[in-house]
């Protein structure tokens, strides 16, 4: 019992970067016809409502101190980065927007140890550096020919990463006792009528159901992003959270680049061999950052 107990988490990370490894090429081919802001807006929207039946069962059951963090983590952990992403992505390529979320471990460490006094073992910080090497070769040496091309919208990643850092130490410190389905629910719920706001006053999707044939594709794109990649990945995640650690969750966005990589690479992106190299770095990163200090 106690292998498969062991073997769990990894199963639920393994899932969890196959989903989110492959919501930045849903969000390109968004990108086709719907605007980034139209995206962030629809995808939250849509999560928040396939959740709603669960929210109105546990919002009596939740402290009503909690109410105003599972607010913040909806804002900090789901609201401003699903804006982020689509933004990102109108200059850079689903691949490296895939790579670039690899710095939440990164984010997550830091804050945690400099608010939270996390303690941090040789091999968490080897394995992070092991992984920000692959993860830094992936993003600056994107050329076709190994040269440096680098795209300053990525800093819209890099800042959604941050936020994510921030968010999974407050997961971790403050509603760890709190069940996934609850934080999820809640936080979506709380932040939908900002998205469905935005969603019908700034953004023309109401013209867009009107010519719902030209959009059908993009729209069931985002809603799958809003169901099974936020909604449903959000949970798991979460759950992750609660099973190990902030570091071993967060893992994922070492693991989900490279399921960003190779869906990028069928779709035609370019992959060069540097890039191939630096995908080994961050696999062993991964590894190394998740065996337990003797």
């Amino acid at each position: 019992m106690s292998k498969y107990h062991n073997l769990y988490p990894w199963f639920l990370l393994i899932l969890l970067s196959l989903i989110w490894g492959s919501s930045p090429i849903l969000i390109k081919k968004s990108l086709v016809v719907l605007t980034p802001i139209e995206i962030g807006a629809l995808r939250i929207s849509s999560a928040a409502l396939f959740l709603s039946p669960f929210f109105f069962k546990v919002l009596l059951n939740i402290n009503k101190n909690n109410l105003l963090l599972l607010l913040l983590s909806g804002i900090i952990g789901n609201l401003i980065p699903y804006f982020l992403y689509p933004i990102a992505q109108t200059r850079i390529d689903s691949s490296t927007s895939g790579v670039l979320t690899s710095l939440t471990p990164f984010f997550a460490l830091l804050i945690g140890s400099v608010f939270y006094q996390q303690k941090i073992y040789k091999n968490n910080v080897t394995g992070l550096v092991v992984g920000f090497i692959g993860t830094f070769c992936l993003i600056f040496f994107n050329g076709r020919n190994g040269s440096i091309n680098t795209n300053i919208y990525g800093l819209f990643v890099v800042l959604a990463t941050l936020l994510y850092g921030i968010n999974l130490n407050l997961l971790k410190h403050h509603l760890v006792k709190l069940n996934p389905l609850t934080i999820t629910s809640t936080s979506l719920f709380f932040i939908s009528p900002i998205t469905i706001w935005i969603l019908v006053q700034h953004t023309p999707f109401l013209t867009h159901i009107n010519e719902l044939h030209n959009v059908r594709n993009e729209i069931m794109y985002v809603l799958i992003l809003g169901i099974i990649g936020t909604s449903l990945a959000t949970i798991i995640f979460y759950r992750l959270v609660q099973l190990k650690d902030t570091i071993f969750a967060s893992s994922v966005t070492y693991l989900m680049p490279i399921v960003a990589v190779f869906l990028g690479i069928w779709d035609g992106e370019f992959i060069n061999l540097i890039q191939s190299i630096a995908i080994l770095f961050i696999v062993f990163g991964v590894y190394w950052s998740n065996k337990k200090a003797k």
